[in-house]
């Protein structure tokens, strides 16, 4: 999901099981695709669907096979796949022109998640997703009669600001790492999106391994650093934004001081699986 895109400044390495990870990496610009089918069905939703997508498949999924860490059970859900792949099929023939915002939002998150979920399982057994092939690049997902990446989702539909400029489906969307906020044990339903997304950021922020005070420091996760634009078109500056989120004393530090008090941790890209 994050840390994708080698940059040759400020790398650094990770070894996972004989894996070499990079790090320190940053974000693509969100890149609007306004002639692609699926910017173009949202487009006519956002003007006027009404629509509601069943999630129910998904969801009882979510239920089974994530912990209240959102950690997955990898092997249980595999021995469920078929059950994820007939929500995977809703997906691919859905039609999102009859979908309005709240629905399109909840939809988007629900497919990069269970397009992750199952690209994982199809390559078990993993120590990190990055071991994959394109995991986020490659064009393999069907959405909405369109063939996609999750960099597609991401980038060119759910970051876009003209399109719904959500900087919190950035504690939503998971890319199967410890370092991510944790997989919500729920589907995303359009009418309780914003309530889940409040919720999925106030939850992800109360973990040390996101955000903790350390002396007259906030450290916090580097979503905030790769993609410090979109919150900081939210709340003004990136602490504006986190301080609706944080626990106290962080809120207090970063009410009071700003983004001087803002350093980032590192990102963890070892499997979020139980095992």
């Amino acid at each position: 999901m994050k840390a994708r895109w080698l940059t040759t400044l400020g790398v650094s390495g990770v070894l996972l099981g004989g894996v070499l990870f990079v790090g320190g990496c940053s974000a693509p610009s969100a890149a609007p695709a306004p002639g692609h089918p699926l910017a173009a069905q949202i487009q006519r939703g956002l003007e006027g669907g009404t629509d509601r997508f069943d999630h129910g498949g998904l969801d009882r999924l979510l239920r089974a096979h994530v912990d209240t860490e959102g950690r997955v059970d990898y092997s249980g859900l595999a021995a469920e796949r078929a059950l994820l792949q007939d929500y995977l099929r809703a997906l691919a023939e859905a039609d999102l022109s009859r979908l309005g915002r709240e629905e399109l939002l909840a939809l988007l998150i629900n497919a990069y998640n269970a397009f992750t979920l199952d690209w994982v399982v199809e390559n078990l057994p993993l120590v990190s997703i990055r071991e994959t092939s394109e995991p986020w690049t490659g064009e393999r997902h069907r959405l909405g009669g369109s063939t996609v990446s999750l960099d597609f989702i991401e980038h060119s539909l759910l970051r876009v600001p003209e399109l719904f400029d959500e900087p919190r489906i950035h504690f939503a969307v998971n890319c199967a790492s410890r370092g991510c906020p944790p997989l919500s044990a729920e589907a995303f339903v359009g009418g309780r999106i914003r309530e889940q997304l409040a919720g999925a950021t106030t939850r992800a922020l109360a973990r040390e391994d996101q955000l903790r005070v350390e002396g007259d420091r906030v450290r916090v996760t580097r979503l905030l650093d790769w993609f410090a634009s979109d919150f900081e078109r939210d709340g003004g500056t990136r602490a504006g934004f986190l301080a609706r989120y944080a626990p106290p004393p962080a809120r207090d530090l970063l009410e009071a001081q700003g983004d001087r008090v803002l350093s980032f941790l590192e990102y963890d890209w070892s499997l979020n699986g139980t095992d």
